[in-house]
């Protein structure tokens, strides 16, 4: 490590400890004085966010962020931390309930036996539809009502001192990225793959792959060195990390995608007034449909705009490939209540549950009319977003933000 990288490293570490001391000195909630009982009569305080991604994300919190001081009066402020320059993924969960932050990223895939809801309803993403724009908003719009619907997930995250805000979902599957032309069983047997997470662990290894863990941080490396061949993919990793600068082939093959929750301390949560929590509550969905728009539908976008100026082929899936996938994804599904958290008393209650709810959303979204094809097509300006999303949004307010208020 460089002298550089072990200041930075330094400089972090020493961060964290202070606000570990000023959390115990203080003994509230998250290291802040919460005062008052409205917007009006409490002082002001700042909140800490934290993101392991890059600040490229940025936008979506952002629009939420200035929607929050502006309807506070700028009572609630923001500090940002992002690329895990304060709490690194993996630690999210306990830099938000101790504290560390008040708000931030929490991937499942982290936490199996510490939140074993969240990791066992990850393995349920293959319901969603495979076709673009329609997969992605249901995805988007049927996790987050599964999530902040289910007695088990909420109390999963209280009990940890966390609240849920909502979920989000960045793609409409993960793809598959290599250095080498990959697109049938003969061509994947034996390559190393990095993979989102456990939940995939078995879709990889169903096509004779072998499954890799490797920090998000380290793929791009992994690809140049020929420590992996693949890595599962899509809009938002590959641009952010640059992977079409060392793998050139892009296999639209249906593997899960995850699920991200945005959670924040429950007991800041708790100690706010009750008009200041009613504005961030409503300010959820300006994030959500941030997110959507951004993280979304723009790098989806840009992704298969730009790829062919940085050389990346895009293939087909081969059908067989396909097929010895989703026969996998099919029996996962039919067996997953076995492998259910101890306390869930209706399994196959809970899997039907999102299956409807994904099939409910798959309705009102064909209803609206974005199961186009012409909606699947590039703009001229990758980074434009020209498909209609207000009856999204609105459905969206409607049926679960309006519903899941406090």
């Amino acid at each position: 490590m460089s002298r550089s990288n072990r200041n930075r490293v330094a400089r972090r570490a020493a961060l964290a400890l202070t606000m570990i001391g000023a959390l115990a000195a203080t003994g509230c909630s998250g290291g802040h004085r919460i005062t008052g009982d409205s917007v009006e009569t409490m002082e002001p305080i700042t909140l800490r966010y934290g993101d392991y991604t890059t600040v490229s994300s940025a936008g979506p919190f952002r629009a939420f962020a200035e929607q929050v001081e502006e309807e506070t009066g700028g009572k609630i402020t923001f500090d940002e931390y992002w690329g895990g320059s304060l709490v690194k993924g993996a630690d999210m969960a306990q830099g938000v309930r101790g504290g560390i932050v008040d708000m931030g990223m929490f991937t499942p895939s982290y936490y199996p036996s510490e939140f074993p809801m969240t990791d066992w309803t990850s393995q349920m993403a293959s319901v969603v539809e495979p076709e673009y724009p329609l997969g992605m908003m249901q995805a988007f719009a049927g996790g987050s009502e599964f999530a902040l619907t289910d007695p088990l997930i909420e109390e999963q995250f209280s009990d940890q001192d966390i609240k849920l805000l909502f979920t989000w979902t960045p793609s409409t599957n993960y793809h598959l990225v290599c250095k080498d032309p990959v697109n049938s069983l003969e061509e994947a047997r034996g390559k190393r793959v990095r993979s989102g997470g456990a939940f995939n662990y078995g879709e990889i290894e169903a096509l004779g792959m072998v499954p890799v863990t490797l920090p998000t941080g380290e793929i791009y490396e992994g690809l140049q060195r020929g420590v992996i061949d693949c890595s599962l993919a899509n809009g938002k990793i590959m641009i952010a990390l640059g992977l079409w600068e060392v793998a050139k082939h892009y296999v639209d093959i249906p593997f899960s995608s995850y699920t991200q929750y945005v959670i924040m301390n429950k007991d800041v949560w708790d100690e706010l007034p009750e008009d200041a929590r009613q504005i961030i509550d409503d300010a959820r969905q300006t994030w959500f449909d941030g997110y959507l728009r951004e993280e979304g539908i723009v790098l989806h976008q840009r992704l298969l705009a730009e790829g062919a100026d940085k050389s990346v082929s895009f293939y087909d899936v081969d059908p067989e490939l396909k097929a010895t996938l989703e026969t996998y994804q099919e029996e996962a599904l039919r067996t997953l209540p076995e492998r259910a958290p101890d306390d869930l008393e209706d399994p196959e209650g809970t899997v039907e549950r999102y299956r409807q709810i994904m099939a409910d959303w798959k309705t009102r979204l064909e209803d609206m009319g974005y199961d186009d094809p012409a909606l699947a097509e590039i703009p001229e300006d990758p980074e434009s977003v020209q498909i209609d999303l207000a009856p999204f949004e609105q459905s969206v307010r409607s049926e679960i933000f309006d519903r899941t208020a406090p």
